[in-house]
């Protein structure tokens, strides 16, 4: 339990802040797409504490000002970032609203000697020579900005972006991760079962593809409880029975980890699986407090 809520921290802490998904700004060749609503997140319970909490870290108020004088991105105004990729490592586009400011990206960049500049009709895009991975990125207007490998994707991601380009047709999952979750501050959805065999993907992506077709996952803070809901879409109702199984196994060595001091009914408000076929529906719910109460302990190491 104490690392299912480290994680859930991690995840939070860097989730402050965006808007309800959009499919039309997806690629429609996309195969997997991660949001984060950072602007829900920051009028949620948790992270108003988080917020509350930054501000008694010495010098953090100094480095998130540092980080939007030099780079250009207000950390604290970031509404949304939304990646999506076809599966293949390393290869994604990123799109970020809010808290960009282009002027000051766009200095940055010129001072660097590893970042060169090209355009991509009216829009600069600073392609970054340097590690393992070369990266490129766009600064728009309106406080956006827009990430991939190269300047080709960066340019599908402006034309999306901007609506210029075909979005996302959907897919049964997102749209039922969508419709369960009122204004999920995570969310992650993999098609599965439209990813090329020839991609070179981990191996414990490739072990999910021989027993799923799709999933997806929301995290949803709501009276006073931390919803997590996964939908699993499994090959065969015998594959679907054995993700289950599986599934309960895992929640229950959770359960005999958690030390005999703690109370579990006051950690762990509800969990539920349901299935329906060689569809599974997956619900935790976690007390706000009992979050809370981990992050105040992570606060201390850092005050």
């Amino acid at each position: 339990m104490k690392t299912t809520i480290s994680i859930l921290s991690l995840i939070l802490t860097f989730s402050l802040g965006a808007k309800t998904l959009d499919p039309n700004k997806v690629s429609s060749t996309s195969n997997w797409i991660m949001h984060l609503d950072f602007d829900s997140m920051r009028e949620s319970e948790i992270g108003i504490f988080v917020e509350e909490s930054y501000n008694k870290i010495p010098h953090v108020q100094e480095k998130l000002d540092w980080v939007k004088n030099n780079y250009g991105i207000d950390l604290q105004k970031v509404s949304s970032f939304t990646m999506f990729g076809s599966g293949e490592k390393h290869k994604a586009i990123g799109i970020m609203e809010g808290g960009v400011n282009s002027e000051n990206v766009g200095k940055f960049a010129d001072s660097q000697d590893f970042i060169s500049k090209n355009k991509i009709g009216k829009y600069e895009v600073f392609s970054v020579n340097k590690g393992k991975h070369p990266m490129a990125y766009a600064p728009l207007k309106k406080g956006k900005l827009i990430v991939g490998p190269n300047a080709d994707y960066v340019s599908e991601g402006i034309a999306l972006a901007r609506g210029k380009a075909k979005g996302y047709g959907g897919h049964s999952i997102l749209s039922k991760i969508l419709k369960t979750s009122l204004s999920p501050g995570f969310m992650v959805f993999a098609d599965l079962n439209g990813i090329s065999e020839n991609i070179d993907m981990d191996q414990r992506a490739k072990r999910m593809t021989e027993v799923m077709d799709a999933f997806g996952m929301s995290i949803n803070e709501h009276l006073g409880g931390l919803t997590i809901t996964g939908i699993i879409e499994a090959k065969s109702e015998e594959s679907s029975k054995q993700i289950e199984n599986m599934i309960r196994g895992g929640y229950a060595m959770m359960k005999m980890s958690i030390p005999q001091d703690q109370n579990i009914d006051s950690m762990i408000r509800g969990f539920s699986i349901n299935r329906t076929d060689s569809t599974l529906i997956i619900d935790l719910e976690i007390s706000v407090d009992a979050v809370i109460d981990r992050l105040k302990k992570e606060a201390q190491k850092s005050i």
